[in-house]
């Protein structure tokens, strides 16, 4: 059979194999992808869609004034595709461009070029003449339109041939008929004339030239025809001449429209259909010649199709016959067949597949042999550096006899070079091979986005990081008949996951005395190979894949769990293994014999004996008598303060450090002061003298050196003296009779004199208001904890007044080791987990005593807290709502914790100017002193009226300028005021005026100066002029007046303007209280001052 003719090469893309693999790949988009792109190709969002060369299809897709540019490229029968929007890949856009491409290859809509672009607004038709002539070419202003103007505008030249056009209006019908000998000819029907004919030359040129709108006036069918007809012409070359049948390609063209299936006619003139049933090839014997088949065309009922002429062969081979068409097989070489060729392998199944039906008795002579599938799969590495593609091969082979075939792509399934049958002998049957098992798994290549790659002679794929997961899938789908041959590396993936198992151990500490034990949680996998960095990779992974440099994939079963047993003793011990599964490396806790002693069996296992240890010494310890009250102790301790006294004196009976953490104002001093005397008391005789160092912030200086005097005379107390550099050495060196038993210094001058300090050895340290080392890192939270004592205690009424990190910091002077490292103890008790919080407090609770007032001393009078709300009004509302738009703008774009660093400056500064105008606007700017405050007022008239009834206030502001203007208001309305801030020498005497002198009405107190040691229970009023971020130190500072020794009700109120930030720090006081009592109280907590507080504040 003749060859046939070229194809141009713009028909690459659209031949059926590449049709097919455009199908196939837009089978691998995703659901959501592809749910997408099929809205848009509905709503016809893609405007055009063209080819330009034999190996790319492009697009342009509207998004509703956005055009996207979209490009498909076909590479060695492999689709891949670029979009202009940030996707880039296989995204919705570039899944509706080829929707929109199928189905124009499929109406054969297409001649191979892009589009026009359209001049006219839609109203106007495309063949419209335009309203205003073009202007010269010299006036047009090239760009990127100026083709498209081209390409509409005729030239001069082809004006005759556009005016001919409309000759085609004259045409009344247009058709394709099938002659009897199976020729096409194109046929045309004139107004007026009922005789259809073939077209004349010119006619035939106009057709040619033609543009759809041309063929408005026919019926659909015919239109479709016209406008396909056009296509082809512009598609092929040649001259047509009327009398000429239409080209083979031509056909195919027209068959492939759908639409203009309804023009073409048989030779009797009725409408063109195909018959059901097909023909098909029968061999038979050939009469006298016993070495040849002959084969024939028979219809379905048996009848040999004589004189069957094939009218095309494509789409599918049709068939004219007894003047009907039929679909048949594709045409055969030859009518006759060797009988010789069936004892090659390979033809038997290309009869089979072509429809060949072989004589009976032949068949009867064929044995099945079923090949089997086998998949050979393997990596390499790919062009990209760091980068791999994986292969795989699919072969059939068989054992009986040995062969084997391979697949590819463009030729199927192919024998393989060393893979063919032996020869068949003379007595020997038929062999067909059976390859639909094998074609199977073939079918699961596009799901698994293979393409065919000719130069590796395999099907292959980037190894993404998606890869394992979908070569399991895919492996798992697989028929449980195929074969595997993978690499060590991808059988990996197909292993069994690494199994891991958490242990707990138990050991005397090694570097402390007896009653220490180390605790270690770690974790162990089979795959003893793995280092402690490979597998908290595998841990933090989750159950996913991971890379190893020298082990390939792993990934990690994550069922990893302790017993039961053990993990509710953990539990009880305050502790999680989340740190463990974190890092992968064990971890060590630091306990004490009588934390461990009741959790010790499920903890320890069979060791027996430890177990018996821990029980023994923690019975021991529990067995210790509890002290008496010092005989130097001047004072009747209440109930609760003698609980204190004792938890102090157990802590240090064991070796161990504490915190004693009561509400401010119940007596930690007097505690504490018992707690020294019972360690002076109970000293080995012989021993040197007591010595204790009291670190304290300077304002509670006065205090101690008071309180001393009264509750335990018989301690010398003095004041650490800077002046002379031996003061220290000279305190603790100095003869029994003349040295101070307790020695009290500030915490900067433990930070100026560290040296002297560190150098000293001290029998007992005790920090007062120990939030003075909350922060780790501080000089003089390192100093603190470097001091050498026996014992080490921190009194505070804040254990937190942040975050949980000063809690740690705490305990890492009190009790260095109890919560481990600082990365540790963040992942042990992260504070946005409420159950971490709750192991905090069972860690802690053996070291760390907190009462309330409410639980220690229900005794005291009772203390209302309320907030006073007034409106700001006029030019001190205008100024804040000016400057809130300007904080607000430096807010604005802010969207990730990286970005709100480069502007937390600018934020804070106006926050802090916000709350300044709410107190008074002078406090921004002198020259606002004249304006009205509306806090101040609401302040000055309940003063006044406490002050007629005899009453005495504190008010405390964190700003000293407020604190002036406040001072200036009292004097003008003549009532009596003091004032304390950070600047006041003379503390002491003015705290003893006022709790002695009725005619000072107003205290006047800078709130971090006088938030704490000071005792002012002459008055039971105070003011809280402006809220402060830390509700601890507003705590404190109600505390001056509510403790010990009050007798009168306590009213404390807070100056909040209405609609301002002001509001917002009150509720983000009360998340931060949260924070401070989970850990007392186990409660909730939540983080403050993150982007989101930011934006709420500010809203």
């Amino acid at each position: 059979m003749p060859p046939h003719p070229r194809q141009p090469s713009v028909r690459s893309v659209r031949t059926p194999p590449a049709l097919t693999a455009l199908r196939a790949w837009l089978g691998t988009f995703p659901a959501e992808k592809r749910e997408e792109g099929g809205e848009y190709y509905r709503r016809k969002a893609v405007k055009e869609v063209w080819s330009e060369a034999d190996h790319l299809v492009k697009a342009e897709l509207d998004l509703g004034g956005e055009v996207l540019a979209i490009t498909l490229f076909l590479t060695r029968g492999a689709w891949t595709s670029r979009c202009s929007c940030p996707v880039l890949h296989q995204c919705e856009h570039v899944y509706a461009a080829s929707l929109a491409w199928l189905a124009a290859v499929e109406s054969g809509q297409l001649d191979g070029r892009r589009p026009s672009i359209p001049l006219l607004p839609a109203e106007r038709s495309a063949d419209a003449k335009p309203a205003v002539p073009a202007a010269p070419l010299g006036e047009t202003v090239l760009s990127p339109g100026l083709s498209a103007w081209l390409r509409a505008l005729p030239a001069p030249g082809e004006q005759a041939a556009a005016a001919s056009a409309g000759a085609l209006h004259a045409v009344a019908g247009l058709r394709v008929r099938l002659d009897a000998h199976g020729k096409w000819h194109l046929e045309i029907r004139v107004s007026d004339e009922p005789r259809w004919k073939p077209p004349a030359k010119r006619l035939l040129a106009d057709l040619a030239a033609s543009r759809p709108a041309d063929f408005e006036h026919l019926p659909a069918a015919e239109a479709a025809l016209g406008a396909a007809f056009a296509a082809e012409c512009r598609l092929d070359a040649r001259t047509l001449t009327p009398r000429l049948s239409l080209s083979e390609e031509t056909v195919i063209g027209l068959l492939r429209t759908t639409a203009a299936r309804a023009a073409l006619v048989l030779p009797d003139g009725t409408p063109f259909t195909v018959q059901t049933d097909p023909l098909a090839f029968q061999a038979s014997a050939s009469p006298g010649q016993a070495d040849r088949l002959d084969l024939h065309l028979v219809t379905p009922d048996g009848r040999v199709a004589t004189g069957a002429r094939l009218i095309t062969p494509r789409p599918e081979p049709l068939y004219l016959f007894d003047g009907r068409v039929w679909r048949g097989p594709p045409p055969v070489p030859a009518s006759h067949l060797p009988t010789a060729a069936l004892n090659d392998v390979r033809l038997l199944p290309r009869l089979r597949a072509a429809g060949i039906r072989l004589p009976a008795g032949l068949s009867a002579e064929i044995r099945t042999v079923v090949l089997r599938p086998r998949l050979r799969c393997w990596l390499t590495p790919a062009f990209e550096e760091n980068e791999r593609d994986f292969h795989a091969q699919l072969v059939a082979r068989a054992e009986n006899p040995p062969c084997e075939q391979r697949w590819t792509e463009n030729a199927g399934w192919q024998w393989s070079p060393q893979g063919l049958p032996p020869p068949r002998g003379p007595e020997e049957p038929l062999l067909e091979f059976d390859l639909t098992a094998a074609s199977a798994v073939s079918g699961s290549f596009a799901s698994f986005r293979l393409v065919w790659d000719g130069w590796a002679e395999a099907w292959t794929r980037p190894v993404s990081d998606s890869f394992p997961d979908e070569f399991i899938s895919w492996h798992d789908a697989l028929p449980d008949h195929v074969e595997l041959d993978v690499s060590p590396e991808l059988a990996d993936l197909l292993g069994a996951p690494v199994r891991g198992h958490l242990s707990v151990s138990v050991a005397t500490a090694g570097d402390s005395e007896q009653d220490w034990f180390d605790l270690s949680v770690g974790i162990g996998v089979q795959d003893t190979t793995l280092t402690p960095e490979e597998i908290a990779l595998l841990l933090k992974a989750r159950g996913k894949w991971v890379t190893l440099p020298k082990h390939g994939w792993r990934r990690l079963d994550p069922a990893i769990a302790l017993d039961p047993d053990s993990a509710s003793a953990l539990e009880r011990l305050g502790l999680s293994v989340d740190d463990v599964m974190a890092t992968g490396r064990a971890t060590s806790h630091r306990l004490h014999a009588l934390q461990l002693a009741a959790e010790a069996a499920p903890l320890v296992g069979t060791d027996s004996l430890l177990v018996h240890h821990l029980r023994d010494r923690a019975a021991r310890l529990a067995a210790l008598p509890a002290p008496t009250l010092p005989a130097g102790l001047r004072a009747e301790l209440r109930p609760y303060q003698r609980e204190g006294f004792l938890f102090l004196a157990h802590l240090s009976a064991h070796g161990l450090g504490g915190v004693l953490a009561d509400d401010m104002g119940l007596g930690k001093t007097v505690q504490t002061l018992a707690w020294l005397l019972h360690l002076a008391e109970t000293r080995p005789a012989g021993a040197p003298p007591f010595r204790c160092l009291v670190v304290c912030p300077k304002s509670v200086t006065h205090g101690w050196l008071t309180e001393a005097a009264r509750f335990a005379p018989g301690l010398a107390i003095a004041a650490f003296d800077p002046v002379s550099p031996r003061a220290i050495t000279d305190a603790i060196n100095a003869p029994h009779q003349t040295a101070p038993r307790i020695l009290v210094a500030n915490y900067t001058q433990l930070r100026l004199h560290a040296t002297a300090f560190r150098a000293a050895p001290w029998d007992a340290v005790v920090l007062d208001e120990g939030q003075f080392i909350k922060n780790p890192g501080s000089q003089v939270a390192v100093v603190a904890r470097a001091l050498r004592a026996r014992h080490r205690v921190v009194l505070t009424g804040t254990p937190i007044e942040n975050r949980l990190t000063d809690l740690w910091s705490l305990f890492a002077f009190a009790q260095p080791g109890l919560l481990g490292d600082q990365p540790a103890f963040r992942r042990q008790y992260p504070e946005v987990e409420p159950e971490a919080l709750a192991r905090l407090h069972r860690r802690v609770q053996h070291f760390l005593l907190r009462r309330t007032k409410a639980q220690a001393a229900p005794d005291l009078p009772t203390r209302t807290e309320d907030d006073i709300i007034v409106d700001l009004e006029g030019e001190q509302r205008r100024l804040y709502d000016a400057e809130l738009k300007r904080a607000r703008a430096h807010l604005m774009g802010v969207k990730t914790p990286g970005e709100l660093g480069a502007v937390r400056f600018h934020v804070l500064a106006s926050l802090l100017r916000l709350r300044q105008i709410c107190c008074h606007p002078a406090l921004v700017d002198p020259a606002h002193a004249i304006l009205p405050s509306a806090k101040l007022d609401a302040l000055l008239e309940r003063v006044e009226e406490l002050a007629d009834e005899g009453h005495q206030v504190l008010v405390f502001s964190q700003f000293v300028g407020m604190l002036e203007i406040i001072r200036t208001r009292l004097t003008a309305a003549n009532i009596g005021h003091l004032i304390l801030t950070g600047a006041t020498e003379n503390r002491a005497e003015l705290v003893d005026q006022f709790q002695t002198d009725r005619t000072k009405t107003v205290f006047l107190l800078s709130l971090k100066a006088a938030g704490f040691g000071l005792n002012l229970t002459a008055a039971s009023y105070a003011f809280l002029y402006d809220p402060w971020w830390n509700p601890a130190a507003e705590a404190q500072a109600i505390d001056r007046i509510h403790r010990i020794g009050q007798t009168r009700p306590v009213m404390a109120y807070r100056l909040i303007a209405d609609n301002t930030v002001e509001q917002k720090i009150r509720a983000l006081q009360r998340e931060k209280s949260a924070l401070a009592s989970a850990v007392i109280q186990e409660e909730s907590v939540a983080t403050v001052m993150d982007l989101d507080s930011l934006r709420e504040i500010l809203s």
